[in-house]
């Protein structure tokens, strides 16, 4: 039986190389578009970290749909699925190692930034402390440093597990359209997968609307939480809570999947 650590390890060293090919054409692209601004005579000292806040979004977003491509090509890959481990170890080191190359593409963001906002860094530490001053002077001045500390680390937390939460439902949405797509002649197999991903994501996002009504009535009416409702993080952490619930059951329902429908294409 294949360790869990060597698995993760295994699934996240392609995953490493894609995001080593996405950061590379990411810093080529800024160098060329500062080189443009040379050319233009219009290179300011903000100019350098505006570019790379811009690309940054693609980058993410380039990534994002990259790791889900490969992370669902593993669960109907035989080169995967035959190895010697459990479907719940194939799932969870399949998640944990999209998220690990995940970070590893935001790090590498993070210092892409820092380099680039060496120019503008008086100008951003100046502006830095004047919003720092007008949120301390219109918030709760004795727990200033706690909000804002807990308003940070319930916004990472949020975006770590709106992330994972996404990647479950891709992976739910596509186990599932390709399960019902097993079960059709082979000849028309494509065209019915794909009428078969549309309604399956549009019942997938109607069941989803429904529980972020339920769960949005709850944090407003629900009175435990009602003293706190006015807090930021508060509130990013009861949406948490919520994500982590619901992806919870997804994962099951995923594991399911992969025990006793899903096959290899090869």
């Amino acid at each position: 039986m294949t360790s869990f650590f060597n698995l993760n390890k295994t699934l996240t060293r392609p995953k490493i190389r894609i995001a080593n090919r996405i950061l590379l054409i990411d810093v080529i692209a800024i160098v060329v578009a500062l080189l443009y601004e040379v050319y233009q005579g219009q290179l300011e000292t903000q100019t350098p970290v505006a570019i790379s806040l811009l690309f940054s979004i693609f980058v993410g977003i380039v990534a994002f749909i990259l790791f889900s491509r490969n992370s669902e090509h593993i669960f109907v890959s035989d080169s995967y699925r035959l190895i010697p481990t459990s479907d719940t170890n194939l799932f969870s080191a399949n998640l944990l190692s999209s998220f690990i190359a995940m970070i590893y593409v935001g790090l590498a963001q993070l210092v892409l930034y820092l380099v680039t906002l060496i120019p503008y860094w008086g100008q951003f530490g100046s502006a830095f402390k004047t919003t720092m001053h007008f949120l301390y002077q219109s918030s709760n001045k004795a727990h200033f440093a706690m909000n804002v500390t807990l308003s940070i680390i319930s916004a990472i937390v949020l975006a770590v597990v709106a992330l994972l939460f996404f990647w479950t439902s891709i992976s739910l949405i596509h186990l599932t359209g390709y399960t019902l797509t097993n079960f059709l002649p082979d000849a028309r197999q494509k065209f019915f997968r794909f009428v078969l991903y549309i309604a399956v994501v549009v019942a997938f996002g109607y069941i989803y609307s429904v529980f972020a009504n339920r769960t949005n009535d709850i944090m407003e009416h629900f009175h435990l939480f009602e003293g706190m409702s006015s807090n930021l993080y508060a509130n990013l952490f009861l949406a948490s809570l919520y994500l982590i619930v619901f992806g919870l059951l997804e994962s099951i329902g995923i594991v399911y999947l992969l025990k006793k429908w899903v096959e290899t294409e090869n």
